[in-house]
């Protein structure tokens, strides 16, 4: 049962039903998971090594820094407006730390992953039938609220679908999932997607080249490179060739950078240089001219939690990041990237994304005990 709510959370985490911001019925999904798993475990969550403890405590580290940090600025403004964001971390946090030793489980693990890859044929075959939402302009956002939303999710859902896939014949598989996923973002038209998206293709072929060679000669990977000299240049070739991609490089050229630095709130860093060390708190933006957040992951995490909060989140990060092969490694950047551009934190399928590499971040460590079901686990 856990594993099919699992992969079922991944799968609708693309219907949008209420409001952005509010939660959707995969969330609650999601949640509903924390509570079986909380009962099976007792609360006390089974991690299967060391290395996976200690990628939690860093993360809870933040967690509780980002929880203290908001409540005195919900007490120096005696405003709860700061409660808000608190919420989504400790969502985003539990469903990290149940997920991660749930999927050490086979059973969940390949639901995930089939999951990831149902998910994004599907969305292609939405796009490519014509259903699904254009709400602004010719750009497409299935059945999002927004072009932004579809695309990260296609890279965070895509970087899963890379870290869980194993098996004969995975490289081939990834590779096709990739291209898709290329396409799927040049549609939604998202600058910040645009960013990572080729290093989740890059990622691909760098795996399809290893599988390749996989019990092979030097002959069989000279040919996956060939395979892939020939295959990406053409590829690409083609995707520019469409009128949408015309569309999507030009909101690339017609960018203002000076202006969109100053609608993203880049530009706080330099004008509000007092909250740079202990942050802002992650609420009231109307404090610094603007109704919006900030627009971008990392930038957010500096002003809203200072230098302290971004060093805690970022040990958590480098955790992951470090520990992963080349390719994984490539594969990470992709949903990083994005994040760049826009805030991304606050989406449930990046932390689907976090996890899943720090299974595969932890199976470099230690493969052994990662092999092994969790007990509890019903399929």
């Amino acid at each position: 049962m856990v594993a099919y709510l699992w992969a079922l959370g991944v799968f609708l985490s693309q219907f949008y039903v209420l409001s952005s911001g509010q939660p959707q019925p995969a969330h609650l999904l999601f949640a509903l998971n924390f509570l079986l798993l909380g009962f099976v475990y007792s609360f006390a969550i089974p991690f299967r090594s060391q290395d996976e403890r200690l990628t939690a405590l860093f993360l809870l580290a933040f967690c509780g820094y980002a929880l203290i940090a908001n409540l005195a600025w919900v007490l120096v403004a005696q405003n709860p407006a700061f409660l808000k964001a608190s919420i989504y971390w400790v969502y985003g946090v539990l469903l990290f730390l149940f997920l991660l030793p749930s999927l050490g489980d086979e059973r969940v693990r390949r639901a995930v992953a089939l999951a990831c890859g149902a998910s994004i044929v599907l969305l292609f075959l939405f796009w490519a039938t014509g259903l699904g939402r254009y709400e602004v302009g010719s750009r497409y956002q299935g059945f999002f609220n927004d072009p932004n939303q579809m695309a990260f999710y296609v890279i965070c859902v895509f970087s899963t679908f890379f870290y869980l896939l194993r098996g004969k014949g995975s490289g081939q598989l990834l590779f096709a999932i990739g291209v898709i996923s290329v396409v799927l973002v040049f549609v939604t038209q998202s600058r910040s997607a645009l960013l990572g998206i080729f290093f989740s293709l890059l990622a691909a072929y760098l795996r399809f080249i290893d599988n390749m060679a996989v019990g092979s000669g030097g002959r069989e990977r000279i040919l996956a490179v060939i395979i892939g000299i020939v295959a990406v240049p053409l590829f690409l070739y083609m995707l520019f060739s469409l009128e949408t991609a015309d569309v999507a490089v030009s909101r690339f050229a017609g960018t203002d950078v000076a202006t969109q630095a100053e609608i993203r709130g880049y530009t706080r860093l330099v004008e509000f240089p007092a909250y740079l060390f202990l942050g802002a708190g992650q609420g009231l933006d109307m404090r610094f001219g603007s109704r919006h957040e900030i627009h971008s992951t990392w930038v957010a995490l500096l002003f809203y939690y200072g230098i302290v909060g971004l060093a805690i989140f970022m040990a958590f990060i480098a955790r992951i990041f470090l520990r992963l092969d080349m390719a994984g490694r490539v594969a990470f950047l992709g949903p990083v990237f994005y994040g760049i551009s826009t805030y991304g934190a606050r989406t449930p399928i990046f932390w689907v994304f976090l996890a899943a590499a720090a299974l595969a971040a932890a199976r470099e460590v230690e493969p052994s005990p990662l092999t092994a079901p969790v007990r509890g686990l019903a399929p």
